[in-house]
């Protein structure tokens, strides 16, 4: 005998995975067309820049939640089949309903596919330039780009960039368009019609009319949807909650557009050859005065062996005009330092920019990305000293190159320097121009996002070495 596949009949109403999925869909649909509206305008405006970045990157999580919902609900409706329209229905409302439902469908799957489409393009098509964003899922983990375009060229980028967010514009008309009608349609069976379409999707919903009661439902059916719409319930408390963001700080202090590190260089070569108010020789006239003396009356400088548990480089600067606060976890130094004999003094600082960190999981995954720190190609940046100068009581400076995506950069750390037996503790600051350091340049040159200067803070805990 041949063999046949047996078909489940249809159900006199919906399960409550069916309708848990229904309303759940319906909602993150229709929240995440008033973020994309809301979102588009408000990230070009000051005061919303930091709620907009955020609803940018919960925009793409709920986005792809609808996708997987989607697919989860196709797939229990091929299982599971609906109930059967109601008899009354004539043939050309029966056809309407079923090409409505196959439209709805494929709209709540190509409408967050195309949003993905075009966040993988890695194109801001109303600025025009590349925007490379990671899409981290609820700040949980990172999404893949589709089809590996960010490594396409800038065209190819800009073409599908634009296509698709085309596409995804048409696609929001379109579901908002169905939708309507879907409702009209159900609204229609219950006032005019006196059927039960409706009631079975909304549970509790009283019947107009004399329609035949449905069947008993499911022991434990109750329970089910009551837990499943409290967890929709809060799962769109929390997204509101989240849609909020952070507070916005007040504006920045405007920033010199003059590169940080030259400045600092020169206002430190003129404070070396400025002579004192006394008219006594300054501490860089002593310090170089020091170097004259015969090197074989100064024992070596000390060799430093840094405390990692006490020591740290920090990096920090504002992102849409809120400050941010990041941490480079990996880093070695070979320091061989005497305040005394300051001419041979050097250190050398390797850092591992790959362990850069703000603890915010879009910004982690940003920064290591070829266009800010590039630390597939350049996985180190290095700092070296090419002098130390004393400035006055415990404060110094250290002048060297910052080696920094193959760019070499000129540097001028000022830092204090507190000694306590054989320990030592160091700590000072520097500015990193951007521009300077090719560092986010493709995509924000002009500073909109991320402020075009960088501060380094390193506090060092080291002790002297035995000799």
């Amino acid at each position: 005998m041949p063999m046949t596949r047996s078909v489940p009949a249809p159900a006199a109403r919906y399960a409550s995975v069916a309708i848990l999925l229904h309303w759940a869909i319906a909602l993150a649909i229709l929240a995440n067309i008033l973020v994309g509206w809301w979102m588009s305008d408000a990230i070009d405006v000051p005061a919303t820049m930091v709620r907009a970045i955020a609803a940018f990157q919960l925009h793409k999580s709920l986005g792809l939640t609808v996708l997987a919902l989607s697919l989860v609900r196709l797939a229990w409706r091929l299982v599971n089949p609906p109930p059967p329209l109601p008899q009354h229905m004539p043939a050309w409302e029966r056809l309407a309903a079923h090409a409505a439902h196959v439209g709805l469908y494929g709209l709540m799957i190509a409408l967050p596919l195309s949003g993905w489409l075009y966040v993988s393009a890695g194109w801001s098509v109303p600025h025009g330039r590349p925007l490379v964003i990671p899409t981290v899922y609820f700040g949980l983990f990172k999404v893949p780009h589709l089809f590996g375009l960010e490594a396409a060229s800038l065209s190819t980028r800009a073409g599908v960039a634009g296509g698709a967010l085309e596409a995804h514009e048409l696609f929001v008309w379109a579901a908002l368009g169905l939708a309507a009608a879907h409702v009209g349609a159900a609204l229609k069976h219950w006032v005019i019609d006196r059927d039960q379409v409706l009631s079975r999707m909304v549970p509790g919903l009283p019947s107009l009319g004399p329609a035949a009661p449905l069947p008993p439902p499911a022991p434990g059916r109750r329970v089910a949807l009551i837990a499943g719409f409290a967890a929709i319930l809060i799962g769109a408390l929390a997204f509101l909650h989240a849609l909020k963001g952070p507070t916005p700080p007040a504006p920045p202090a405007p920033v010199s557009s003059a590169p940080a590190a030259s400045s600092a260089i020169e206002a430190s070569a003129s404070e070396a050859s400025a002579p004192s108010a006394s008219g006594a020789p300054d501490s860089g006239s002593v310090a170089a005065a020091a170097k004259d003396q015969p090197a074989a009356t100064k024992a070596p400088p000390a060799v430093w062996t840094i405390d990692p548990a006490a020591s740290s480089i920090r990096f920090s600067g504002t992102y849409a005009g809120a400050p941010f606060d990041g941490v480079f976890s990996s880093w070695t130094g070979t320091i061989r330092f005497d305040p005394d004999n300051l001419e041979p003094s050097s250190a050398v600082i390797t850092v591992k920019t790959a362990s850069a960190t703000d603890g915010n999981p879009v910004h982690d995954q940003t920064l290591p990305q070829g266009e800010w720190l590039d630390s597939a190609d350049k996985p180190t940046a290095t700092f070296k000293t090419s002098r130390f100068r004393h400035i006055a009581g415990d404060r110094y400076e250290a002048r060297g190159t910052l080696t920094l995506k193959g760019k070499a950069l000129p540097v001028a750390l000022p830092f204090t320097l507190t000694l306590k037996g054989d320990r030592a503790k160091v700590t000072g600051e520097a500015m990193i121009d951007r521009a300077q350091a090719d560092i986010g340049m493709s995509s924000d040159a002009a500073g909109a996002y991320v402020s075009k200067t960088i501060k380094i803070t390193v506090s060092v805990t080291a002790r002297r070495a035995a000799p």
